[in-house]
């Protein structure tokens, strides 16, 4: 049975270096920019399912959340040549798209504020796991949505999902 691992990409350098991680991750499984398998793909059992889930149109979708406070990265993502792999409902852009200003309480405030959407979308990406393993968190440690916004993400999967592997991925 796979044990699946859900993606939290936060900020603008959890989303540049998350976006290379799939780049990665879809060159060593087969799978295109658009989520289709190649043919010399469809054989073995290299277990895609840990990091991905099969659509209903059998294209593979990253188990990925894109949080941001402001829209430049996730914007440059949806129009860059991963566009058609990511879940547009799991991205999240701040309404007010201003950003933390490289303020840690900035972005943990504003995390605070939308805390009820990012829990919906987190427990939606849950809930269609078999057996969810934990969760990767990657941001920054400096700036403030990866920073503050990441830190506050950090306590809320604690305390939602306490039994669950946390691994973090702070640059």
């Amino acid at each position: 049975m796979p044990r699946e691992i859900i993606s939290l990409q936060v900020g603008q350098c959890g989303n540049q270096v998350g976006s290379e991680f799939w780049r990665t991750l879809c060159t060593e499984h087969g799978i295109r920019k658009d989520g289709v398998l190649e043919d010399y793909a469809s054989q073995g059992g290299d277990r895609k399912d840990v990091f991905f889930y099969q659509a209903d149109d059998d294209h593979y979708v990253p188990r990925a959340l894109l949080l941001d406070l402001e829209p430049r990265v996730i914007n440059s993502i949806q129009n860059g040549d991963l566009r058609h792999l990511f879940n547009s409902e799991n991205m999240f852009i701040s309404k007010d798209g201003g950003g933390a200003g490289n303020n840690w309480a900035s972005g943990y405030t504003q995390g605070e504020a939308v805390q009820e959407t990012l829990l919906d979308m987190i427990d939606r990406e849950a809930e269609y796991c078999d057996s969810l393993e934990g969760f990767t968190l990657c941001h920054s440690i400096a700036g403030g949505t990866g920073s503050g916004m990441g830190s506050f993400l950090l306590e809320l999967l604690s305390d939602r999902y306490g039994r669950k592997l946390i691994q973090l991925e702070a640059l």
